[in-house]
C-alpha cells in the first residue's frame, strides 16, 4: 500500500498529517493483518475542512472496501486499532468501513459496518458514522490517502430526513435530559467546556447542512447559530474562542443556557422544514 497525501491540500492539513502520522500507521497496519482488504483510505471532518485543533479535534475516517470483509477479517481489524495506540498516541482516530456497494446507495435503517469510536472497535455498528453525511463528506471533501474516490450516492431526501430526525430525536432529548443536571448546581460553579462546547457547536452544523446542502465544522457549527440566532451570538462567540485554545471560563449558568440554544436550534429547525 502507499500513502498520499493529496496534492492540492493546504499546508494546516499537510502539517497535521505529518505531525500525527496516523493515517500512515494505519495503512502500514492495514497492509500487515488485512492486506487488499482496504483499497480506499479517505480523512474526514476537522482535517480536510481546517478546523483541526491539537487536544481537542479527533481524526476520523472512512475506510473503503471493494466487498464484505470476513469473520476472520473483521477480527483482524480489530487488531489493527489496538495497535495503533503505541505507534500513534495522539488524538482519537475514529472511522468506518464501508463497501463501495454501499456508498454507491445511501445508507438505509438497518445497516451496519465496521466502526471504532474513541478505541472501541464494533464489527457491526449500525448509526455512529453510517449516516448520509458520511456520504456527503467523502464525496466532497475527503482527504485521499489511499486509492480513488469512490462512487457515492447523495440523496437530498434522505439528508435532510436525517438531519430533521437527528434534530427531534437525539439532540432534543440530550438538551431535556441534561437541563435538570445543569439546572440543580449552583450558578457560579465553573464547569467544564466540553459538554457547553458540544451543545453549541453539534446542532448548528445540523442546521447548516439543512440550509445550504454542505457541511461544516464545529466552529462553523456555532457561527451559524450566532447567525441565525442572534440571541445566542455571544455564547457562540465564547465557544468559537475557546475552541481555537483561548482561555474561556464556562460556569452551570451556562451548561443551563447551551441547552437552551439547542431547544432553540431544533424549534427553529422544525419551523422551517416542517415534516
Amino acid at each position: 500500500m502507499v500513502v498520499r497525501a493529496r496534492s492540492g491540500c493546504d499546508g494546516h492539513t499537510r502539517r497535521v498529517l505529518e505531525e500525527l502520522w496516523v493515517t500512515a500507521a494505519h495503512v502500514r497496519a492495514l497492509d500487515e493483518r488485512v492486506r487488499g482488504l482496504v483499497t480506499g483510505l479517505f480523512v474526514t471532518g476537522s482535517v480536510p475542512l481546517g478546523d483541526y485543533w491539537p487536544g481537542r479535534s479527533d481524526i476520523d475516517f472512512v475506510a473503503v472496501m471493494d466487498r464484505e470483509p470476513t469473520s476472520a477479517e473483521l477480527a483482524a481489524l480489530g487488531k489493527v486499532h489496538l495497535s495503533l495506540p503505541d505507534e500513534m498516541p495522539g488524538p482519537d482516530y475514529d472511522g468506518i468501513y464501508l463497501t463501495r456497494a454501499q456508498l454507491a446507495a445511501p445508507p438505509a435503517d438497518g445497516d451496519t459496518a465496521p466502526q471504532i469510536l474513541a478505541g472501541d472497535f464494533q464489527p457491526a455498528k449500525a448509526g455512529g458514522q453510517l449516516n448520509p453525511v458520511t456520504w456527503l463528506e467523502v464525496a466532497r471533501h475527503g482527504l485521499p490517502i489511499l486509492g480513488e474516490r469512490p462512487e457515492v450516492a447523495l440523496d437530498e431526501d434522505v439528508l435532510r430526513r436525517w438531519l430533521l430526525d437527528n434534530l427531534s430525536g437525539y439532540w432534543a432529548r440530550f438538551a431535556e435530559q441534561a437541563t435538570p443536571q445543569f439546572a440543580a448546581l449552583p450558578p457560579d460553579l465553573a464547569i467544564p467546556p466540553d459538554p457547553v462546547l458540544w451543545a453549541v457547536t453539534g446542532p448548528g452544523r445540523l442546521h447548516h447542512t439543512l440550509a445550504t446542502g454542505e457541511v461544516t465544522t464545529k466552529t462553523g457549527g456555532a457561527r451559524h447559530t450566532a447567525e441565525v440566532l442572534p440571541q445566542w451570538s455571544e455564547l457562540c462567540e465564547r465557544v468559537v474562542r475557546s475552541r481555537a485554545g483561548g482561555d474561556e471560563p464556562f460556569t452551570a449558568t451556562d451548561g443551563v443556557a447551551c441547552l437552551r440554544l439547542v431547544a432553540d436550534v431544533v424549534a427553529d429547525a422544525r419551523t422551517r422544514w416542517p415534516g
